[in-house]
Formats: C-alpha cells, structure tokens, sequence
C-alpha cells in the first residue's frame, strides 16, 4: 500500500453523523463546522480519518497517517486540525502515542489501544497490527532499548515509504535461515532485506547478521543512525568478508533529504566505500 491507495481507501469510508460512524461518535468531536482550516471537513472526520489510517495500513509513524489523510486536503501536516484531532484521540483512549527524536528531529510513533481497535473494528473496517506491535512482539530486550531500537526501524520504513517502496516490519520466513531482517522493502519487483542498526552492540553479533544478509541476498543492507556510524558498519561488513552492501542513516535521510535511500555502498572487500549518487534511488544487483 502506498500514501494514494490510502487516502483513496480514507476518502471512502462511510459518514455516519458528522463524518464519524456510531460506534465511534460518543468519543470523537461532534460538530457541523466545515471550515477552510479544515479541509471543508467536521473535525471529527478528520480525526476517524487518521484513526482508520492507522488501522488501514498498520504504518506507526504518526507523519505517515498525515501524510495519507491530508493527500487530498492541502493543509499544512502541523497545523491546529491535525494537532487538535491527535490530542482527541489520545484523550479518548484511541490511540497511544510514543514521541523519541533522531538527530533532533521528532518522530511520533502511535499504535492503536485495544478499545481503538474494538471501535474500528465495529465500523466494519479489517484492522491490521501496527509496525510497532509487531516489532515489539518480535524483538526481545530490555524497555527501554526496545523502544528506541522500534522507533529506528519504524523511522526507516518511513523513510522508504516516502521514497516510493512497499515496506514491511521485521519478516519471517523459513527459508531466510540465519538472517532475522529488521525491515523489507521493494520497488520495481526488487524486494532488499536491511538490518537496522543503533550505536554499539557486540561484534560478532553484528558479523553474524552481515553475513545472514549476504548469505540470504548476496549483500548487505544496513540503516544506521548517523554517517559516522554508517561508516563503521559498513566497514565492519567488509572486515568479516561480506563483499557487497549498501548503507545509509537516519540522520541524512531525515536532515538531507536524498532522492535515494542508499549513501553508501562498497563492491568488493577491498573496495573504498563509494557515495551513492542522489540519482540512483534502488540497489543494483
């Protein structure tokens, strides 16, 4: 799914009074203004919309769900609408909503709570698990580093998504072996597994999954946080034999804002690491 099938599923979705279907009226606003700041819409729409948005597509980055709902709005993804309808939904226990920053830029994760779930699920919508459901149900570790570690993953699906690809949290799949992938994502019929890696972590645990990734894929693909740690990774996949890969950070996607997902990329173990043109979007194979 992409931000148009969205927002083209969001923009079908039944009225029901004042926008909101009768499950879910008592606890969104009830009102009849459809004023410009709002995109013409009763505030409680806008705030179903974003709730089936999340139920919809199981994207966690609240920017996302934006991003869908107001495709075919034209407001601005901060303004008072938006900023209104996430507190509404917090205070009506809809939603829970985790905020954490990567290189000071914000990022505001939100799952569904299970009388959000409930609700939706009695308008008839299919709801699906969130990013951040599935990788906390699949990863294991202390709270407090899970979160952050499901918040990176999480923000490099995001920043896939944005770049066109088809994404998908933590896949399982009997014949990956070894490798246990953070994220899949695919465009063009080309589908690459990447790990997402924060600062520090114990070296042979991270030569184990380099080579898992290369033996699944025949390269590497690893998201860091920064550019200097995208550096030390991708040479420490090369110092382990891994002789192709591809990098980047979340730093420079979020900061930068390359056309590309790929910064780096090296061709052998030997091979300096190359920077990736602005202009080559995918992997090459």
């Amino acid at each position: 799914m992409d931000y148009a099938q969205l927002a083209d599923l969001l923009d079908a979705l039944p009225w029901g009074a004042d926008g909101v279907p009768e499950p879910l009226a008592p606890l969104l606003t009830r009102d009849q203004l459809r004023s410009k700041r709002s995109g013409g819409l009763p505030a409680g729409r806008i705030e179903y919309q974003l709730l089936a948005a999340l139920g919809l597509s199981g994207w966690s980055v609240r920017a996302d769900l934006v991003q869908a709902v107001n495709l075919h709005k034209g407001l601005r993804p901060r303004s008072g609408t938006y900023l209104a309808a996430f507190r509404r939904l917090a205070e009506a226990g809809l939603w829970q909503t985790c905020e954490t920053s990567f290189s000071q830029r914000r990022l505001a994760l939100v799952r569904l709570t299970s009388l959000g779930w409930q609700l939706l699920a009695e308008t008839g919508l299919v709801v699906m698990a969130s990013e951040w459901e599935l990788i906390e149900a699949l990863h294991s570790g202390d709270t407090a580093r899970q979160i952050a570690h499901t918040a990176a993953i999480c923000a490099f699906l995001h920043h896939a998504r944005v770049r066109g690809y088809a994404t998908v949290p933590c896949p399982l799949d009997p014949a990956f072996g070894q490798a246990q992938p953070d994220a899949a994502i695919t465009r063009n019929g080309l589908r690459t597994y990447v790990e997402v890696q924060g600062r520090g972590g114990v070296p042979w645990r991270k030569a184990a999954k380099w080579r898992n990734q290369a033996d699944l894929q025949g390269y590497a693909a690893i998201c860091a946080l920064t550019p200097v740690w995208t550096r030390r990774l991708a040479t420490e996949a090369q110092i382990v034999g891994v002789e192709i890969g591809y990098a980047t950070d979340l730093a420079t996607l979020a900061n930068a804002a390359p056309a590309g997902l790929w910064t780096l990329r090296w061709r052998s173990r030997h091979s300096p690491l190359e920077t990736v043109a602005d202009s080559e979007t995918a992997v090459e194979r």
